[in-house]
This record gives structure tokens, sequence and C-alpha cells, in this order.
């Protein structure tokens, strides 16, 4: 998967989440965040290593901290541990 790619399957993942929250009780077909983050996980686990490595780059300068942002910094420090990297944010 490239990064164009992943891109554009977080943003139809972001789309059927509707909503992504803490709560584990989510109302009006929202996501919870552990789903959420480990349906990014799957995502960036078909990432290259460059690619990934570009994407955890740019997040990692994000100025906004939101539930999503948090979910997609967990799912890519998980991803990190998992190819036996340092925790990349």
């Amino acid at each position: 998967m490239t990064i164009d790619e992943y891109y554009q399957s977080f943003y139809e993942l972001l789309r059927g989440a509707k909503t992504v929250g803490h709560s584990t009780y989510q109302v009006d077909e929202g996501m919870s965040y552990v789903d959420f983050r480990d349906q990014v996980c799957e995502l960036l686990s078909r990432l290259s290593d460059d690619d990934f490595r570009t994407f955890a780059t740019k997040l990692k300068c994000s100025k906004h901290w939101n539930v999503i942002i948090q979910a997609q910094v967990s799912a890519v420090n998980f991803e990190a541990k998992k190819r036996g990297w340092v925790c990349l944010i």
C-alpha cells in the first residue's frame, strides 16, 4: 500500500466511523477509540518502511491532538514496536 492509498483508506474508515470516542459506549453509529486504533494499525501494517516513516514524521508534527490523532499516534507506536523499531512518536 502506498501512502496515498493509506490516506484514501483512512478517510473511508473515518467516514464510516462518523464519530470516535474514548467511551466504551458509543451512540449514533460511533466507533470506540480502541476499535478505530486497531483498524488504523491494520492500515499502517500495509505500508512500506519508507512510507511508514514518512507518515509517522508528518503525524509527529501535527499541531492538533484530538482523539483521531491520539489513535493514530498509538497505532504508529504499536506498528513501530511490531517492526522492531523504537517508538517514532
